[in-house]
């Protein structure tokens, strides 16, 4: 792996970053300006990439080493991603935007993100999937009686705004029988999702592996109600790149799909191979709260009838569009023939089989 410490785009609005990373971005900056200047002297005398060329593959995630990427932190483990530089992320939207715009050439992150951009006309092509679903999740109390979504009626639900959720909850009640007028819903920051479920000012909240991993440490006992366990199973963290870089590098792809797929299939079948390589790279983390966070994750990648870890079939890509339609993440009906390939994935022999 090439390491590259910082996700953000050289530029980008320091008021976004958290404070103890601002200085250390400013320390930066003049290399960032060197690198930069290099960068377009060489553009200038034509030595840009050509296809086939040797550079390194950037490759974006969607967040920091951590069991939501512990399948790439084996496969660095494993000398996979050795010619590879391996960016650390700050959410989907920005790799997104990051290998939309050059910045990197090939990204994971959630499936809503990219055919958002895919939308607006980004040529974004997804070439494998991580997780097969979403991994929102509402959580209740075990103490609250609440077993069935129909028991949500009259109930009090926590719901961030912003991002998936504030969308997808609605579709979650309404495809289990329900309305947003049978709950009172409580906008709540999401850092306070758990602390509102546990002192008891709403009966539910609507989170994720954050959350969950949250309620564990806090020994609550409580029960998940996974939204792709209830109809909304749209595909998620997908492995993407453009047109143009497919076009320049097909092989480096294809090489990078199958060394990334052989560590998620690795994370899949030894968890515990998989937190001790999150701690290798990342040394502050919590051992405890990466196996449960990997609890919670691993099962999405084989979710909704899957096959095989990497590949979701085009029958789920096209439910997943409608679903993302119906909650008003996208705006039309997209074609996955026009955005999701299958031509650089391994062959099935080489893929890990779900159980």
């Amino acid at each position: 792996m090439v390491a590259h410490p910082v996700a953000a785009a050289f530029g980008g609005p320091l008021t976004s970053i958290h404070p103890l990373e601002k200085d250390t971005l400013m320390r930066r900056s003049i290399s960032h300006i060197l690198i930069a200047s290099a960068a377009t002297l060489a553009l200038l005398t034509g030595c840009s990439a050509q296809p086939g060329d040797s550079s390194p593959v950037r490759f974006q995630m969607h967040w920091a080493w951590s069991a939501s990427t512990a399948g790439f932190a084996l496969a660095d483990q494993d000398g996979l991603l050795d010619d590879v530089e391996v960016i650390e992320g700050r959410g989907s939207g920005t790799a997104v935007q990051l290998v939309a715009s050059g910045q990197a050439d090939i990204g994971v992150a959630d499936a809503v993100a990219i055919v958002q951009q895919i939308e607006q006309g980004a040529p974004l092509v997804v070439v494998a999937t991580m997780n097969q679903v979403t991994n929102i999740a509402m959580q209740v109390l075990d103490s609250s009686g609440i077993t069935t979504v129909e028991d949500l009626k009259g109930k009090t639900v926590a719901v961030p705004q912003g991002g998936a959720y504030a969308f997808l909850f609605p579709l979650f009640l309404e495809l289990n029988g329900l309305s947003e007028a049978d709950v009172t819903v409580a906008n709540v920051p999401f850092e306070s999702l758990v602390a509102s479920l546990l002192e008891g000012n709403v009966d539910a909240i609507v989170g994720g592996q954050d959350t969950h991993v949250a309620l564990v440490a806090q020994d609550a006992d409580f029960t998940d109600f996974l939204f792709a366990d209830y109809c909304v199973d749209a595909v998620a963290h997908s492995i993407f790149t453009t047109e143009d870089y497919l076009e320049r590098n097909p092989e480096g792809v294809r090489e990078f799909v199958a060394n990334s797929l052989q560590g998620l299939g690795q994370a899949y079948t030894d968890p515990d191979a998989a937190v001790e390589a999150v701690a290798a790279l990342s040394p502050g983390a919590d051992a405890d709260g990466t196996r449960v966070e990997l609890d919670f994750l691993l099962p999405l990648m084989c979710a909704a009838d899957a096959s095989y870890i990497g590949r979701a079939e085009p029958e789920h890509w096209t439910r997943s569009i409608d679903l993302l339609e119906r909650a008003g993440l996208i705006s039309e009906t997209l074609d996955p023939d026009t955005f999701v390939s299958y031509d650089y994935l391994p062959a099935d022999d080489e893929l890990t089989a779900c159980d």
